[in-house]
């Protein structure tokens, strides 16, 4: 291989990162292996095997039938039975060549496993760790059954691949870690909602769908529309510091205790803004309560002043909120809340989105 080939190879292989951090885990490892793959001419047959509860397990393949190959299950010890593996051993590419397995170091549904494959005798395997830290968290096999050896070059792009797959997995795990626990921490502020104010329970819920339907016929992008998921979620959040004797009074509030419950928006800004990340979910959920007319609260926001997720958010609430019970009234119909919105279509509420509301054809 020239010096040029091998560089339009390498450039082959760092376009199989672009765009990582906008793509799923899963969409990412199966273009990437895909592209090493391509890129390394000894290659018949791949797999790629995931840690996944103390086994490596298979989760893509190449030539393979991956129904067979996903018989296959091994303990950390036995992945590594035939190939070179230490605690300390460095993201490099390894090739080893198999004469014929060991029958003893495996089961006999293994055996007659790599028998089906044809990984049971007289082929080579180039292949390469995924690492976390010190942890092997996955293993790159690239199968040759032609007796040829893996050149230097192909060695060489396995391990840079292995290496930077590494390196963004790595990134990936610490992003749906902390991504994990903040969505732990938006269920837990959530039920201190439900806990706070009885009769919301499950309201939050119905406010997040019914606003990504609303997103999603606006044709807002997945990104938008993922930040408004989690803003719908956490709208009434800022009631946590209303007293509950309020927030569930069976009659009419007076003026001083609806001022109180117009606080909520501004103590919601106050918790989200705790929290790193939220800049977007935390202003959508402060400007929930602006209505479309400047009549609302808690800045008298009107028209494109408002974000258009809040605007979403508010629709979405305030149907809700009308076709569920509550403490000082039961619940209207369906067609009763359908009513009610369309009298403040362009006062209370965006009027583009009372017509798709009204296309959602949602019912109670």
């Amino acid at each position: 291989m020239s010096t040029h080939e091998l560089k339009v190879k390498y450039e082959k292989l760092v376009a199989s990162f672009v765009d990582s951090e906008t793509t799923t885990r899963r969409e990412f490892i199966e273009k990437s292996f895909n592209a090493v793959f391509d890129l390394i001419d000894e290659a018949e047959k791949g797999s790629f095997y995931e840690l996944q509860d103390d086994f490596y397990v298979p989760t893509l393949s190449i030539g393979y039938d991956f129904e067979t190959l996903k018989k296959l299950k091994f303990s950390a010890k036995d992945a590594f039975i035939d190939f070179e593996s230490t605690d300390d051993q460095l993201i490099d590419s390894y090739e080893v060549h198999i004469k014929k397995r060991e029958d003893a170091a495996f089961s006999l549904d293994t055996i007659a496993t790599f028998k089906a494959l044809g990984t049971y005798e007289n082929f080579r395997s180039l292949y390469a760790p995924v690492k976390l830290g010190k942890k092997k968290v996955g293993l790159i096999c690239l199968e040759n059954f032609s007796n040829l050896s893996f050149s230097r070059n192909s060695k060489l792009l396995l391990r840079l691949f292995a290496q930077q797959y590494s390196n963004i997995f790595t990134l990936k795990y610490y992003k749906d870690l902390s991504d994990q626990k903040l969505e732990n921490v938006v269920k837990v502020l959530i039920k201190a909602i439900e806990l706070k104010d009885e009769y919301t329970s499950g309201h939050a819920n119905r406010v997040q769908e019914i606003s990504v339907m609303l997103a999603g016929a606006m044709g807002l992008s997945t990104e938008r529309i993922i930040t408004l998921s989690t803003a719908a979620l956490l709208h009434d959040v800022g009631k946590i510091g209303i007293s509950t004797e309020i927030l569930n009074k069976p009659n009419r509030l007076t003026e001083l205790e609806f001022n109180q419950i117009k606080m909520h928006p501004g103590n919601a800004k106050k918790i989200l803004d705790e929290i790193d990340g939220f800049d977007e979910i935390c202003h959508y959920t402060y400007c929930h309560h602006e209505y479309y007319d400047g009549s609302g609260y808690p800045r008298g926001l009107k028209h494109n002043e408002i974000p258009i997720e809040s605007q979403i958010i508010q629709l979405a609430d305030a149907y809700d909120a009308m076709t569920s019970d509550r403490s000082y009234r039961k619940k209207f119909t369906h067609q009763e809340a359908i009513r009610l919105i369309i009298a403040q279509r362009g006062k209370q509420f965006n009027p583009d989105l009372v017509d798709l509301l009204l296309d959602l054809r949602l019912e109670a």
